[in-house]
């Protein structure tokens, strides 16, 4: 049955994260005393699909997280996860986490003698910043098959399930007129021809720059109006590229503004304490964004990229990958201060 509401579809992966905290990062052959260890749910797919409904509404309060109970405040989008979880025990509490955030699991499988993809993080404490090793697992036993949900408005892909599963739905939701949305995260080179079927590319600057054939050093002194022109010409309507604590930088088609200056938003203040999932947020937000503006037929890029700007500040401000994410509220509240 189709949904009263505006239905984002993320297709990604659910790992589970072993969260190690350190002063620093170990040379090789050293042992270090870690500052902590935490167990949390992850995986670009999963942690987008929860900043998508939980930037869809307020927090609930604590005596209403129950997602089927009175008085839960009502999201403006309908959130679908869609992937693939083992048949070991971390699968059920996975699960059941998102339905608690308000994400529509129905899509996601349990696949039988496969184990759930896992994320190894660890975060270096002074600088927030950190580095990440997956096992893959049940996300790389996905088939390249057709998964979007029939009433979907809006779908949102990464590069943690494998390739050909994601390029498959993409041409799907493009045939469908769906708005596409790919965070190309871990990046790889594409076929030029997967562009013209995005309507929003959402990246950082590493991953711009293995997506233009760059260098980093290459991509650091390069243009990124030019960098930006490249990827519009192929058909991409909206090109935003992250760029951390300076702010976001975006450029949007149609065809004659494509050599017009693209836009470099200043990043929202905050404080940083851990920079794990403020990219997830950013797509979510930007996500979210696009929905609504789908059932009205008015987009804002402007509003969008702000929006997501500043849902993403609030992340860096927190520890965790999905305990981080905010809450609709909690960005508006500083939005009007």
């Amino acid at each position: 049955m189709s949904s009263p509401l505006p239905v984002i579809a993320v297709i990604g992966s659910l790992n589970v994260d072993f969260i190690t905290r350190t002063t620093r990062v170990p040379a090789a052959g050293e042992t270090l005393i870690a500052q902590s260890f935490d167990i949390g749910f992850g995986g670009k797919g999963s942690n987008q699909a929860v900043a998508c409904a939980r930037l869809s509404r307020p927090k609930p309060s604590s005596s209403s997280r129950n997602p089927g109970e009175t008085g839960r405040p009502s999201p403006s989008v309908d959130v679908r996860m869609v992937g693939a979880v083992g048949s070991d025990p971390f699968a059920e509490g996975f699960l059941a986490g998102l339905r608690q955030d308000g994400v529509n699991v129905d899509a996601v499988r349990r696949l039988e003698g496969q184990k759930t993809g896992i994320a190894n993080i660890i975060v270096e404490e002074g600088s927030g910043e950190n580095r990440i090793m997956l096992a893959a697992n049940a996300n790389y036993a996905l088939k390249a098959e057709t998964l979007l949900p029939d009433d979907a408005d809006v779908a949102v892909f990464q590069l943690e399930i494998p390739l050909e599963v994601v390029l498959h739905n993409i041409n799907e939701a493009k045939r469908k007129g769906l708005e596409v949305i790919l965070n190309p995260a871990p990046a790889v080179p594409l076929d030029a021809a997967v562009f013209k079927s995005l309507s929003h590319l959402i990246m950082n600057e590493s991953e711009a720059a293995i997506l233009s054939g760059m260098s980093d050093e290459e991509f650091g002194s390069a243009d990124l109006d030019d960098i930006a022109s490249n990827f519009l010409v192929r058909g991409v309507r909206n090109v935003i590229i992250t760029l951390g604590a300076k702010g976001v930088y975006y450029h949007t088609s149609p065809w004659y503004a494509i050599r017009k200056p693209g836009t470099t938003l200043a990043a929202a203040r905050a404080t940083v304490v851990d920079t794990t999932a403020a990219g997830d947020t950013f797509v979510g937000a930007y996500a979210v964004a696009v929905a609504k503006a789908r059932a009205l037929d008015d987009f804002d890029v402007d509003a969008a990229v702000a929006f997501a700007n500043r849902a993403a500040a609030r992340t860096v401000e927190r520890k965790g990958a999905r305990a981080a994410v905010p809450w609709l509220d909690e960005v508006d509240r500083v939005a009007d201060a």
